[in-house]
């Protein structure tokens, strides 16, 4: 997978905190800390958005498990295409 560089402004203070992280020895450097973050907050937010589009069909309240497990993987999928087109 390709990476792009995106320089960003952050306070002194959320720097103090990525350094604490990195000099403990959980991170190895900000860009592993940003990384990480942007992974974890990409992941909320298209859960978030798929609980919504589960949460519209009502059909997929009584299904099972499995059944489920394919829709959610359908609308995460239909969900990346939205977020791809809108990045174009």
């Amino acid at each position: 997978m390709s990476s792009e560089v995106t320089s960003i402004r952050l306070t002194s203070r959320d720097t103090m905190v990525i350094d604490h992280y990195i000099k403990d020895g959980t991170f190895n450097s900000k860009s592993d800390f940003i990384r990480y973050a942007v992974r974890k907050t990409i992941n909320e937010m298209v859960l978030r958005d798929i609980r919504e589009k589960i949460g519209l069909d009502n059909e997929l309240k009584n299904i099972s498990p499995e059944k489920l497990e394919k829709e959610v993987k359908d609308i995460r999928k239909k969900l990346w295409e939205e977020y791809s087109e809108t990045a174009s």
